[in-house]
């Protein structure tokens, strides 16, 4: 996700935002490069608007504090995707999916979005049952080990008829059907009115009530295909969470739209 040239781009941007600097050997020093090589980061971030000159003071500009807040936030999330990938987290809790003893080597797996723990199976993660739990119960888990196996959730798009153009009235419900049962997706949910009433006319409960787009983005985190409904500028919007989410992604979320 960061390149290289980034994280050096981003560590003279922090520290001219940070410091008062009126000589670019003292940058360098600070960064760990040479004065020409800070020289030529400055010099293109000037012409892109990022830092300028004032008063014999080197300055981040508006845009490049925007900018800066906005790779900072993309590294935050970086660094918590590989935190949950890590599994780090001294005890946690999973489904049991058989019995289990206290000191069992359990497997982990996702499952319909949730962590399930299987004793004498084989997965790409491992932990240790710190109680007994029968099949079915929350068992507790700590010495989490390896990376569970999993892909992400791809979301559909189901773009419907605008106000203007009748809205849920002027669905093809027939068509809508043939599109879910081919898609099979895990959860659905609406984006706006329109989808809430053609979910009602189908008498299909939304699996997110409120914020589906987040809600959305979680599920394909846990592996879970979803499809999304609405009007085109909720759709619109929707494409863009996903888009803003997958800039700061290792494992992106795909997405589809579907025309019901």
């Amino acid at each position: 996700m960061v390149s290289d040239i980034l994280s050096k781009k981003l560590l003279i941007l922090m520290e001219i935002a940070t410091g008062n600097y009126t000589k670019l050997d003292q940058i360098a020093e600070r960064v760990g490069i040479t004065k020409q090589a800070v020289s030529d980061y400055v010099k293109k971030m000037k012409k892109e608007g990022m830092i300028n000159v004032s008063n014999g003071y080197y300055r981040v500009t508006p845009m490049g504090i925007d900018i800066l807040f906005e790779k900072i936030d993309r590294i935050e999330r970086y660094i918590n995707e590989r935190k949950k990938k890590l599994q780090m987290i001294e005890i946690f809790s999973a489904i049991a999916g058989n019995d289990i003893r206290k000191g069992n080597k359990v497997a982990l797996f996702m499952k319909n979005g949730f962590l399930y723990a299987y004793a004498s199976k084989k997965s790409t993660c491992y932990a240790v049952a710190i109680e007994n739990a029968k099949k079915g119960e929350d068992v507790a888990l700590t010495k989490a080990e390896g990376i569970i196996d999993m892909k992400v959730g791809k979301i559909y798009l189901a773009m419907l008829p605008p106000p203007q153009q009748g809205g849920s009235k002027s669905i093809d419900y027939g068509t809508l059907k043939k599109v879910m049962e081919k898609i099979k997706p895990d959860k659905i949910a609406c984006l706006d009115i329109i989808g809430k009433i053609a979910f009602k006319k189908m008498d299909i409960e939304s699996s997110f009530e409120f914020a589906p787009i987040e809600a959305s983005i979680n599920a394909c985190e846990r592996g879970l295909n979803v499809l999304l409904a609405g009007a085109e500028d909720e759709i619109r919007q929707a494409i863009a969470r996903i888009e803003d989410y997958n800039s700061g992604a290792i494992e992106k979320i795909s997405y589809e739209i579907v025309y019901p």
